[in-house]
């Protein structure tokens, strides 16, 4: 599901909405529909690749939350 970002032309409100088929996004503190679209973007990062955390093994579970389940 994308997330849209918004900034509201009238008040200033700058906010954040998932919108499913066909809703029409309006501001959550003024109400108004006059918006405008923002560009969203990314975070990436340049530095070394850090090393993964040693899980317990016992399940992906462990891979996925970075080796802190509670066998460890």
């Amino acid at each position: 599901m994308p997330i849209f970002e918004y900034r509201c032309e009238a008040c200033g409100h700058k906010f954040e909405a998932i919108l499913f088929g066909a809703q029409t996004p309006e501001c959550p503190q003024c109400h108004t529909a006059k918006l405008e679209k923002q560009l969203s973007t990314f975070a990436v990062s340049k530095g070394r690749a850090a090393s993964p955390a040693a899980g317990c093994g016992q399940s992906n579970c462990c891979m996925m939350n970075g080796g802190g389940c509670e066998v460890n």
